[in-house]
């Protein structure tokens, strides 16, 4: 036998196939993974933004229509008197305070009377509007905040969740900061023992006011005004009376606030996010720009300019909610 032949044969044979990568198949292949990741990394944070920026926007939507139909169902209510107890209520009568007032560029606080001891750290100049009604026996006529509104003729006295039965309803609206320092539409109404106020809107950075006035016999607004030119045409009325009472019982026959045909309303809202990449300067005009050219000097809060908010603000979502809400209720 052939021993070459034999050592030959017992030999380990090179494997014919591919063992390994060299060092430059190693670093492309590195470099593709790599490059994979980044691209996936970037489709997802993509697709993030957009959940996060879509998310935001229906929240601005929602809260800014929810805000908006709040101050509606409220100002429908202004001067409201039960038919049926119309003749027993003093309320609604020609010497009773107006049912409609405002004030401009101006907030509250939750425990004073009223729209009385207004204070002047306004959000970005937003307005106060101040609405009265009187409730009923039923408990159906309810405030800005949910609660039951008793009548006062005293049937239901004890029987509602808010308002004394010795006083009207009030619902009014301003704008102040939260605990987090957020701006917040406010909703405030008379209690049971006390004045209380509750947010109801997130967000809102600036709320505007507009008073559309006429005669009495007027179907429609001769022209709108904000609550400071109303209260200027108060200050011009000549008041007839002996004592200080009997003036202001003629103030209250003759006021202005009694010829509020319409009430324009506008808000500023913000989402909760900064989300967007887009230009950080744009103007928002509450009532347009036709009203804010000539008034927005006069008028704070009409015109918002981004550039003019804190750097940490710009980045996110805004929106304008207006509407016109007529005076149903004749003014007395």
């Amino acid at each position: 036998m052939n021993t070459m032949a034999i050592r030959s044969s017992a030999l380990p044979r090179p494997d014919s196939g591919q063992t390994g990568l060299s060092l430059i198949e190693l670093l492309l292949a590195l470099g593709l993974g790599v490059l994979v990741i980044a691209v996936a990394g970037t489709v997802f944070l993509a697709s993030r933004r957009a959940y996060v920026l879509q998310e935001n926007s229906v929240q601005l939507s929602e809260t800014g229509r929810y805000g908006i139909d709040r101050i509606v169902r409220a100002v429908r209510q202004a001067g409201f008197v039960d038919p049926g107890l119309a003749s027993v209520l003093d309320f609604g009568i020609d010497s009773d305070k107006a049912a409609i007032s405002g004030l401009d560029a101006r907030s509250l606080k939750s425990t004073t009377v009223g729209i009385d001891n207004a204070v002047t750290a306004a959000v970005n100049g937003s307005d106060v509007l101040a609405v009265r009604f009187a409730g009923t026996d039923d408990g159906s006529v309810v405030d800005c905040a949910g609660f039951a509104v008793g009548s006062a003729s005293g049937s239901t006295s004890g029987s509602t969740a808010s308002g004394n039965s010795a006083n009207p309803g009030w619902s009014i609206f301003y704008v102040a900061r939260g605990s987090s320092g957020e701006p917040e539409l406010y909703c405030k109404y008379l209690g049971r023992q006390a004045w209380s106020s509750t947010a109801i809107a997130r967000g809102v950075e600036s709320f505007q006011v507009l008073y559309g006035i006429g005669p009495r016999d007027a179907a429609r607004p001769v022209r709108y005004l904000t609550a400071t030119q109303v209260n200027a045409l108060d200050a011009q009325l000549t008041l007839r009376g002996v004592t200080l009472q009997q003036r202001e019982q003629d103030k209250n026959r003759q006021t202005h606030w009694k010829n509020i045909r319409e009430i324009k309303i506008a808000l500023l809202l913000r989402s909760s996010d900064p989300v967007r990449a887009d230009n950080t300067n744009l103007t928002h005009d509450l009532f347009g720009s036709a009203y804010s050219e000539p008034m927005a000097a006069i008028d704070p809060g009409v015109r918002i300019n981004e550039a003019m908010l804190p750097l940490q603000d710009r980045k996110r979502l805004r929106k304008v909610f207006s509407t016109t809400i007529p005076v149903r209720n004749p003014a007395r």
